[in-house]
């Protein structure tokens, strides 16, 4: 009895932590890392801006999964290089490179605040040319 008690404890406790990991940036700089659309928009709030390229638009969470979804479909994530990460006045903010298939992307990411929850603001790639 005790052992199963001590094994529902453990599970809570890793359940617990990987969702408050979701809810922050390392959880997008990890879904990046894994070309895991459904990881990084698990940080979405309401709406959030999302940039591909020369196409930006504000979708919402399951809008902007799908379209991640496509876009990592397309291009073959490789692995995501973290090349800076920070505290703004508005929130956080992650600046790195993903690598694909298809070319080198360079990253933004910007989190706010909302709800006593880190969501994704603004999530920008551009083609390293």
């Amino acid at each position: 009895m005790k052992k199963n008690f001590a094994l529902l404890l453990i599970t809570l406790a890793f359940w617990g932590f990987v969702s408050l990991n979701a809810q922050n940036i390392d959880g997008v700089i990890n879904g990046l890392k894994a070309g895991n659309a459904t990881n990084i928009t698990a940080n979405a709030g309401g709406n959030m801006l999302l940039t591909i390229a020369d196409k930006s638009d504000t979708y919402s969470s399951a809008q902007a999964m799908q379209i991640l979804k496509d876009f990592f479909g397309k291009v073959a994530v490789k692995g995501f290089d973290l090349k800076h990460k920070g505290d703004s006045p508005n929130g956080r903010y992650a600046i790195g490179t993903l690598a694909t298939g298809q070319g080198n992307y360079r990253v933004n990411i910007f989190m706010k605040n909302e709800n006593g929850k880190e969501v994704i603001k603004e999530l920008r790639f551009q083609l390293i040319e």
